[in-house]
């Protein structure tokens, strides 16, 4: 466990993670808002960014999603946040589902389908420019996304690590190890 009382001064790789991290938080917030304004842009308003990121999902490759996958695709755990995307998605006309017994799959409508087709022509025409005016290196983007990737997992293996490690903690057992 980490002391909280520590006046250690943090090791370089820590003050790297430490950049990188408030680099994400930097990068989210803009990605969140680029998809909002890009969602208006294509027509659509009052859609926060996990309903866009919802709708995308639902869209991809025109087939049914169960909510499972939903979450899975999006690492969403509280499925409560998906479904009240969902529930918004179709009272907007841009989603609908099948119900088989206790279960339901969803899709995106003739409407959800052509919103999801200007927002690609609006990022195109606006975010492609942009990326290409500042340089981007778009050969490039395949390695940092295998890279962002990567460290998603890593953040998943630690939070899971963590949270092992503070149960343990919290009822007198020490602490436990990464899980490896």
């Amino acid at each position: 466990m980490v002391d909280q009382n520590s006046t250690r001064k943090p090791s370089p790789e820590s003050a790297l993670l430490s950049d990188l991290e408030y680099t994400l938080y930097v990068v989210a917030h803009g990605f969140w808002r680029w998809q909002t304004h890009c969602a208006q842009a294509a027509g659509v308003r009052n859609l926060g960014a996990l309903d866009i990121q919802v709708l995308h999902t639902v869209n991809h490759r025109a087939r049914d999603k169960h909510l499972a996958d939903i979450c899975l695709v999006l690492n969403i755990t509280e499925r409560h946040t998906v479904t009240y995307c969902l529930r918004k998605l179709q009272a907007a006309g841009l989603v609908e589902y099948e119900q088989a017994g206790r279960d339901r799959t969803y899709r995106a409508t003739a409407s959800g389908d052509a919103f999801c087709a200007r927002y690609r022509q609006v990022r195109e025409e606006f975010l492609l420019r942009v990326l290409g005016r500042d340089g981007a290196d778009f050969a490039a983007m395949e390695s940092i996304t295998s890279s962002l990737i990567s460290l998603a997992r890593s953040y998943e293996e630690a939070g899971r690590a963590v949270t092992i490690a503070s149960s343990a903690k919290s009822i007198g057992l020490g602490t436990a190890q990464s899980p490896r």
